[in-house]
């Protein structure tokens, strides 16, 4: 039994730990943010809109020989938190949060593991996919419901987040969408993930180059 499997169920607890972090992060940055904090309202919708890439890694890193994930997915989504969490330079949780959070997934391209935990993070990656995009679906066409917390308009504008801001799009533009889409999707994750904690059934999902291939 190697690393990966014996604390197996440390990483699913770490995991759901750090995601409850992110989740509360943008809760506070949604209802109570401060006006030094207008940087970090656009990382973090920026965040939510290139996780769609990162939601993959744990699917990739587990269905393909660790030769692959080292030369090609270990690098790139390293270097990509990485980048991530260096644009954050003004603050300390977050940065430190995500890359747990990512690296967390990244942990089968260290290890050969059963075929039930490799199967089990497929279905988590399937999940996460598919409630990412129906919050976006949500958030995009429900955005005049979406409260406004504290990101009303009189406070971006008092602090020149607009002005800040060198591209556009509606999770920029309407920050509120980006941050509540953050809050719900860490939040889903997180209980996800903790449901999935017990999972068993290696043969519910077909994995592509399972054989031991390093």
């Amino acid at each position: 039994m190697n690393i990966i499997e014996k604390y197996d169920k440390s990483f699913l607890y770490t995991g759901v730990f750090f995601n409850l972090i992110i989740a509360w992060r943008f809760f506070m940055l949604w209802y109570y943010p401060e006006p030094n904090q207008v940087s970090q309202i656009s990382t973090m919708a920026m965040l939510m809109a290139f996780e769609f890439i990162m939601v993959h890694s744990g699917v990739f890193m587990a269905v393909f020989p660790k030769k692959w994930s080292f030369i090609i997915f270990f690098p790139f989504y390293g270097i990509f938190a990485l980048a991530f969490a260096a644009s954050m330079n003004d603050w300390f949780i977050i940065p430190v949060a995500y890359l747990i959070a990512v690296f967390n997934r990244m942990r089968f391209a260290f290890a050969d593991v059963p075929a039930s935990i490799k199967a089990r993070n497929v279905l988590y990656s399937v999940i996460a996919v598919l409630i990412y995009f129906i919050l976006v679906f949500v958030v995009a066409f429900g955005v005049k419901y979406v409260p406004d917390g504290g990101l009303t308009h009189s406070f971006l504008s008092e602090n020149y987040y607009f002005e800040s801001l060198s591209t556009g799009g509606l999770f920029l533009d309407v920050p509120k969408t980006a941050i509540c889409l953050g809050f719900l999707y860490y939040t889903a994750m997180a209980i996800v993930e903790l449901l999935l904690s017990n999972y068993k059934k290696a043969g519910a999902i077909y994995i592509p180059f399972s054989r031991k291939t390093n």
